[in-house]
């Protein structure tokens, strides 16, 4: 029986990396190639997620988890510089978490997870 791949798990799959590089520029591109290792991870992830492997689903819940709680951890301590507030490093951390929180939602609806599991 051929699996059958809801669009949504298109839709993560080809999106996920956002939330973990979702950083202000001069953060994100400080050294570029640290930039490599994770889109390399991205990349296969996706290429799993596509072709439906159950450990991707794992995988996807623990790269977006960790990136909802290491976002809260360093949200607070790097929220002001110098006193003042680091609004744009705000503003992308919680668009980060909500990314991430919206993933994890999605990919937790009952057809993606019976399309994994069959």
């Amino acid at each position: 029986m051929k699996k059958s791949r809801p669009p949504v798990v298109t839709l993560v799959a080809l999106l996920q990396f956002i939330p973990a590089f979702l950083l202000p520029p001069d953060t994100l591109f400080k050294n570029p190639l640290v930039l490599l290792a994770p889109l390399i991870l991205f990349a296969f992830m996706g290429w799993a997620m596509l072709t439906l492997k159950r450990w991707a689903l794992t995988l996807c819940i623990f790269v977006q988890g960790m990136n909802v709680i290491v976002r809260f951890l360093i949200l607070f301590p790097q929220a002001t510089t110098e006193g003042s507030a680091n609004w744009l490093f705000i503003i992308t951390s919680l668009l980060a978490i909500a990314l991430s929180g919206t993933i994890l939602y999605v990919i937790d609806q009952p057809n993606v997870q019976v399309a994994f599991k069959a």
